[in-house]
């Protein structure tokens, strides 16, 4: 196996929740030899986990549990956009709202959604929080042990909404699986054979990228990238195979943790992301746009995965003659009018994060991201943008109307 860098956290002896945890999974290592045979190395112990654990205990024994809090009658994808929103932008207490509404109707759905959560806005940002939230999010037991399920959702969520974020695993999984240059490049590296030999770099030669680009080659992806269902074992192999002697232990053992419980392509994203980028700088706010007050909920929890967020958006495009020309001469009718829309308002307000961590290169990853279109060619991008910033407000007087209907 591969030489790495010492851990960070040192081994202790094993303590009784690590015990438990370790009952319930299994982590993926992938030696040099066996790499080449497809022979995939299960290892059962991983002391960042350990240490993270200790953590976990003394965070929960810090928090009683609380009530839940009552909230209006409303779907649980209106809820977890809730949650999700809140915690990107720190409001707790909207965050337990949330979570209150999921755990009595929904938990099962909850637990799924807090380790999705951490990997798709925090990762980079904390990785210690972001492990917390997997094991949390995927061990029931652990849940009991650590004091009952509502000690430890209030825990974990102040834990989240508070931590340093970083969505640079997502903003990658996007710009690799929606550039067709990238997905051309995954077709020459299969085509030339150029994954099996190639030396390793701390950092990686060629940028987050290609390495992205070369871990999906590696996993059998040439074409179209999955988000979900995907092949733990092949991916777990890529992300052993793209290691270096530099890279951080815990990063390892994140992005494993993550795809072995989740099964989501955040988690190799987010190691292909934390491999290229190191720096580690002060976090900062994001720019945050005006939303009208005295609404049921924030207006900023109303995007393109809400039935209520499609609705204001629908209203939107048959309100705004800026808009429908646009639309009518880009949209190429692969996804809905309003989904167009909601795309596009997701990288102005409905993604905004507070405490984000400050990278060049995920602020990279970010710009390219939003340059993207989804349904409209990629360079009628910023003349989409420009409409909706100068009829923001009509934007939101939309999807309040929606909102209002919604509660009726």
């Amino acid at each position: 196996m591969n030489k790495r860098a010492p851990s960070l956290y040192k081994p202790t002896e094993l303590n009784p929740l690590l015990q438990i945890f370790l009952c319930s999974i299994v982590i993926t290592r992938v030696t040099n030899a066996s790499a080449k045979n497809g022979d995939v190395t299960m290892l059962s112990l991983n002391f960042c986990q350990d240490a993270i654990l200790g953590r976990l205990h003394d965070l929960t024994a810090s928090y009683t549990a609380r009530s839940l809090t009552s909230l209006p009658t409303f779907d649980r994808y209106l809820a977890a956009s809730l949650l999700q929103k809140a915690i990107r932008r720190d409001e707790f207490e909207l965050a337990w709202q949330a979570s209150s509404f999921l755990l009595e109707n929904f938990p099962d759905y909850f637990w799924r959604r807090v380790p999705i959560i951490a990997l798709e806005d925090i990762g980079l940002g904390d990785l210690d929080v972001t492990m917390m939230a997997i094991m949390v999010g995927t061990n029931a037991e652990l849940r009991v042990r650590l004091g009952g399920c509502t000690t430890v959702a209030n825990a974990i969520i102040h834990a989240m909404a508070a931590a340093t974020k970083d969505r640079s695993s997502d903003d990658l999984y996007d710009v690799v699986s929606r550039c067709h240059i990238l997905r051309e490049s995954r077709i020459a590296l299969f085509e030339a054979a150029e994954t099996e030999e190639m030396p390793r770099h701390s950092p990686p030669v060629g940028g987050v990228l290609h390495t992205a680009n070369l871990m999906s080659v590696r996993a059998g992806f040439v074409g179209d990238l999955p988000s979900a269902g995907i092949n733990k074992k092949v991916w777990a192999d890529a992300i052993n195979r793209a290691a270096s002697d530099g890279t951080q232990e815990r990063l390892i053992e994140t992005s494993l943790l993550g795809l072995q419980k989740t099964g989501s392509i955040l988690a190799p994203m987010l190691f292909a992301a934390g491999e290229c980028d190191r720096e580690i700088g002060p976090a900062t706010d994001d720019i945050f746009l005006d939303s009208p007050p005295r609404t049921v909920l924030p207006i900023w929890v109303l995007g393109q995965h809400t039935r209520v967020g499609l609705e204001g958006f629908r209203k939107y495009v048959g309100m705004s003659q800026k808009i429908r020309d646009f639309l009518v001469e880009f949209a190429d009718g692969s996804v809905s009018r309003p989904r167009v829309v909601g795309a596009l308002i997701f990288r102005m307000d409905c993604g905004q994060l507070r405490h984000r961590r400050a990278s060049l290169a995920a602020s990279g990853l970010k710009t390219y991201a939003t340059s993207l279109g989804w349904g409209i060619p990629d360079l009628a991008v910023p003349q989409a943008l420009s409409i909706i910033r100068e009829e923001f407000d009509l934007v939101n007087e939309c999807r309040s109307q929606a909102l209002t209907e919604y509660f009726k």
